[in-house]
């Protein structure tokens, strides 16, 4: 079908009168032999340098008018050599076309000398230009979507489409970087909008779900979603590819100290950051299951990405145990709370096939499409933007690291031939039991999945003053506020990264007024005392995936000093409990404190630690950048909630008033610190001066 297209769109640029030193060219569709019956064709009229101005509109026109008389669309353009060269420099989308120039009549020396010129000419600019060939691409991107995602994928313009082969195409003809075999794929998106053409009579690039059956059956698959399947597994493929080709682009252009000479920073154990990539230290300890996650978590906490040789090396790190260590499970949390990064990590991980391991469910719905129309997206794809959305709100929340989880496991039991709800709710038990979480925290992650689509539904189908309505909510959370709140969050979140039109404003104020109506119903408990031991001035002691540090001193602040020194040792506080009694028996100091570490050190020696605290060296907190914050209150007691970095909780501690207590726990990605706070504050100031956090 194509060729035959192909035949015929030459053998009718061949019959035209062409003068004498000019020549016809094609780029585009044409230039590629890729044309389908409804194709337009790109016409390049080269003329030579000499040719006289007054005859070149009478020219062009002759050589047109056939083409017009035959009702073929052709787009075109007259040029010089020169003149293609001049346009490459202007115009980045205008040059990559131009890189496809196929003569098709006339003077066969002036095209290649043109073509010649052209791929000169482009390696010459492709240093000082790469920057905006990226943008135009994401910018193609953005409007696009992704072929891997969506359920109506544009095959030409989006991510993973043709367009992305011929950008990998042009890449290698600037020499910086290699072709990869992708010809099975490129012939399977080739060959489906090809049929889609064929199909609707016309041309268009978004396999809509109505015209898929139509291409799958053409192309011998049994229905639309085993050709979805197949698009998104080409597509990602693709997409993989040309990451690489964009990795080796850079490299190869990058104008910097060769990489023996990039300064390594420390991250986490064994992860150090490497000339603006992860990668691992010198010698990582490859039987270490953790090590996975320590990378992915660093790579979601500081947007960098992972090198591929630091992803081969981790492909022979051993799986996780059936019981996950402690740092493990913050890892993970902290791998799902970047709002801006997590789909880039679990995609790379996937990719790599090191992430369906850790979630075994993920290769159930890996390019899995859904059933109902009002999505757009693939379920996975869907999954990771519901925790994009979510990552934007996780000082909102007093258990983030439960909603996260439940928001990865919400739709992950769709395909199966029992309610998703019910499926993942077993699922999301099973991960959890593996994460070692209590039975209560089961509960709740059982209880979000299972009832996750309840809030949305009902408001859109019952009145949210109706009392009946009322009692099925509280009956549904188990008259939980904490479960209620997570709820709430997370069918908003859902329903967004559903499709532009399924959280409308109506939607919004029902759900809304359907909690509130709950709420009302339910008591809050108050946060407790923690309970801290601390047998002298300072000491440590080895626990799961880190350490615990004690410390005495009189006077909360004068904390400052031992957090100062773990901040300088590169070690990230999990948890602390601090108490402070305002009148000492004489034989305890007044402060006492607990905090949990662990970090970016092998082994941390007792006597050279406290050694290191009693010489005063360490005395000052390095500086924190403004983080998003949200306060709530509990009467005299406050909760802090910020997106962790390291000496923040210290940062915490210096900006309050005189408390009794404080506890503070990191789940993933959020710190939450409770402080209980004695009389004589003024509510207002401490909001004012937790605000300066953010600032």
């Amino acid at each position: 079908m194509r060729a035959q297209r192909q035949h015929a769109t030459a053998r009718l640029l061949q019959q035209l009168q062409i003068p004498d030193g000019w020549a016809l060219a094609v780029t585009g569709s044409c230039g590629r032999a890729e044309m389908t019956n409804y194709s337009d064709i790109d016409l390049v009229i080269l003329i030579p340098d000499s040719a006289p101005d007054a005859d070149i509109s009478a020219a062009v026109d002759e050589i047109l008018y056939p083409l017009w008389d035959a009702k073929v669309k052709v787009d075109h353009s007259v040029r010089t050599t020169a003149q293609c060269l001049q346009v490459m420099d202007e115009d980045t989308t205008a040059a990559l076309a131009l890189l496809e120039l196929t003569h098709m009549a006339g003077s066969h020396e002036l095209v290649e000398h043109a073509r010649a010129s052209i791929l000169k000419h482009w390696r010459t600019i492709l240093p000082r230009t790469f920057d905006e060939v990226l943008d135009s691409a994401i910018a193609r991107w953005r409007r696009s979507g992704s072929v891997v995602a969506m359920t109506r994928p544009d095959i030409k313009n989006g991510r993973g489409g043709l367009r992305d082969l011929a950008l990998i195409r042009a890449l290698a003809l600037g020499q910086v970087c290699d072709i990869p075999p992708l010809d099975t794929e490129h012939r399977l998106l080739l060959d489906s909008r090809t049929l889609l053409h064929e199909s609707i009579r016309r041309r268009r690039d978004i396999l809509d779900p109505e015209y898929a059956i139509d291409v799958a059956l053409a192309l011998d698959y049994p229905d639309r979603y085993a050709l979805s399947r197949a698009l998104a597994l080409a597509a990602r493929t693709i997409d993989q590819a040309l990451t690489n080709a964009l990795g080796q682009a850079r490299a190869i252009l990058r104008r910097t100290s060769p990489q023996r000479h990039t300064q390594r920073r420390p991250l986490d154990t064994d992860v150090v950051e490497i000339g603006g990539t992860i990668g691992l230290s010198r010698t990582p300890n490859l039987s270490d299951p953790g090590l996975v996650l320590r990378v992915a978590a660093a790579s979601a906490r500081t947007g960098l990405p992972i090198s591929p040789t630091a992803l081969s090396q981790l492909r022979s790190v051993p799986p996780l145990p059936p019981q996950w260590p402690k740092a493990a499970v913050s890892d993970f949390i902290a791998t799902l709370a970047s709002p801006a990064y997590t789909h880039h990590v679990v995609r790379t991980l996937d990719d790599a096939g090191l992430w369906a391991p850790i979630v075994n469910e993920w290769d159930h719905i890996r390019g899995l499409m859904p059933r109902e129309p009002s999505h757009i997206h693939t379920v996975d794809h869907h999954t990771l933007d519901t925790l994009a959305r979510l990552g934007h709100n996780t000082v909102g929340v007093a258990r983030p690291d439960l909603l996260l989880l439940a928001a990865l496991y919400h739709d992950i039991g769709k395909g199966y031939d029992r309610p998703h709800e019910q499926v993942g709710a077993e699922q999301v038990a099973r991960m959890a039991a593996r994460m070692g979480l209590n039975p209560r925290d089961i509960m709740i992650v059982q209880t979000l999945v299972a009832e996750h689509t309840l809030l949305a539904r009902m408001a859109a189908t019952i009145d949210p003053n109706d009392q009946d309505a009322i009692d099925q909510v509280l009956d549904a959370v188990h008259y939980n506020p904490l479960i209620l709140d997570l709820l709430e969050v997370l069918a908003e979140a859902d329903a967004q990264a559903t499709g532009p039109t399924v959280w409308t404003h109506r939607l919004a104020r029902h759900v809304f007024t359907l909690c509130a109506n709950a709420r009302r119903h339910m008591t809050h408990l108050p946060p407790a005392r923690p309970y801290v031991v601390a047998p002298n001035d300072l000491g440590l002691s080895r626990i799961d995936g880190g350490y615990n540090i004690h410390w005495a001193g009189d006077y909360p602040r004068e904390s400052v000093r031992v957090l100062a020194l773990i901040a300088a040792k590169g070690l990230t506080i999990s948890a602390a409990r601090m108490v402070n009694h305002h009148e000492p028996d004489g034989t305890t100091k007044a402060c006492m404190a607990e905090f949990e570490v662990r970090g970016a050190v092998g082994t941390l020696d007792e006597a050279e630690f406290i050694q290191a605290y009693k010489s005063g060296v360490f005395s000052m907190l390095p500086p924190t950048t403004p983080v998003p914050v949200n306060t709530v209150w509990h009467g005299n007691t406050i909760e802090v909630r910020a997106v962790d970095q390291k000496a923040l909780l210290g940062a915490v501690i210096g900006l309050l008033p005189d408390f009794n207590w404080l506890s503070m726990t990191t789940t993933g990605a959020t710190m939450i610190a409770t402080a209980h706070l004695a009389g004589g504050f003024q509510r207002a100031q401490v909001e004012r001066d937790m605000a300066r956090l953010s600032n």
